[in-house]
């Protein structure tokens, strides 16, 4: 009767072929230093552009969002002239624009309401940082009024302010919601209508424009890049 055993079978590699394989799986077991400092150098590069592109948005949304406040201020300057039976002023200076409004009961003027581009002692700068107002232009400031309003396809030939405001500029509502020039600085007629100019300066020497228009009837609406 024969026996059935289990034996173990060994698997053996020749000599001849142990040390190549070895040193073949050693060479691919990973990647080199400069592999390594190349793949470093491109994700660095990708995060830095995806940085400059994330901020230059905020800026952009930050810019948007002041002259749609400044739309909505001027509005409400108006309104709150003809519902209060009051005058209402709007101050434009070089980075914000402010609405207040005449108590006639102690003849005093009191806030109403506030659109700026500066938080605490900053301004805001084309990367979307705040640096100390006398570290330099504001990229982004209000250029003032100027009188009239014209249609877009007019725009291009009108000669907007220089630069940005070095004082205030006023302009008040009246209680039966007419607008006047009470210091004289941009309008000699009263409720001939006026602009109000916002410049980005983020390119040198190229500035790009938002402007609110403001109408005789009441009328206010913004544009956008005057070519």
């Amino acid at each position: 009767m024969k026996r059935l055993h289990t034996g173990r079978i060994g698997l053996r590699m020749p000599a001849s072929t142990r040390g190549r394989a070895g040193g073949d799986l050693a060479g691919q077991g990973g990647f080199s230093l400069i592999e390594l400092m190349v793949v470093l150098a491109v994700v660095a590069i990708l995060g830095a552009v995806a940085a400059v592109g994330f901020r230059r948005n905020e800026f952009a949304n930050a810019r948007a969002h002041f002259v749609a406040d400044v739309e909505g201020l001027i509005v409400q300057a108006r309104n709150a002239a003809v519902d209060r039976q009051t005058r209402v002023r709007v101050t434009a200076s070089s980075l914000a624009v402010a609405a207040t409004t005449f108590d006639t009961s102690d003849d005093t003027w009191r806030p109403l309401d506030r659109a700026a581009l500066v938080d605490g002692a900053g301004t805001m700068t084309a990367d979307g940082t705040l640096v100390a107002q006398n570290a330099g232009a504001p990229i982004v400031c209000v250029y003032g009024f100027t009188a009239g309003v014209h249609a877009p396809s007019q725009t291009a030939d009108i000669d907007p302010p220089t630069d940005c405001l070095s004082g205030d500029q006023v302009l008040m509502f009246e209680p039966d919601g007419r607008f006047t020039d009470p210091d004289g600085t941009f309008s000699g007629t009263p409720n001939a209508g006026a602009t109000l100019w916002v410049a980005d300066r983020t390119l040198t020497g190229q500035p790009r424009y938002s402007i609110v228009q403001i109408y005789p009837g009441g009328l206010v609406r913004t544009f956008e890049q005057l070519e």
